[in-house]
């Protein structure tokens, strides 16, 4: 693992329903997309406070797949509803 300009690190996180998302836009650095899980939080922003070309295309690239990401997940639910709006499956309360 090298810290010579690339970029490293690993997180898992299983969200329940203590979550909260937000994106902190400072005038003179880079903005901060941050998401917290019960005691867990991670922020995310680009290396430095310039928003240059690889900055703007990982964003760009984040935003995709957290499009698909909540097309899937709402596509997933849909299809977990029954006919009065509960869940159908074994985790209906």
């Amino acid at each position: 693992m090298s810290s010579e300009g690339g970029s490293f690190s690993h997180v898992s996180c299983h969200v329940g329903a203590d979550w909260r998302v937000r994106c902190n836009a400072c005038p003179d650095t880079t903005p901060i997309l941050s998401f917290d899980a019960g005691s867990p939080a991670v922020s995310v922003t680009a290396k430095g406070s310039v928003a240059g070309k690889t900055a703007v295309k990982f964003a760009r690239a984040l935003a995709r797949e957290a499009g698909k990401f909540a097309a899937e997940m709402e596509r997933m639910h849909a299809a977990q509803l029954d006919g009065d709006g509960e869940s159908a499956g074994h985790d209906a309360a």
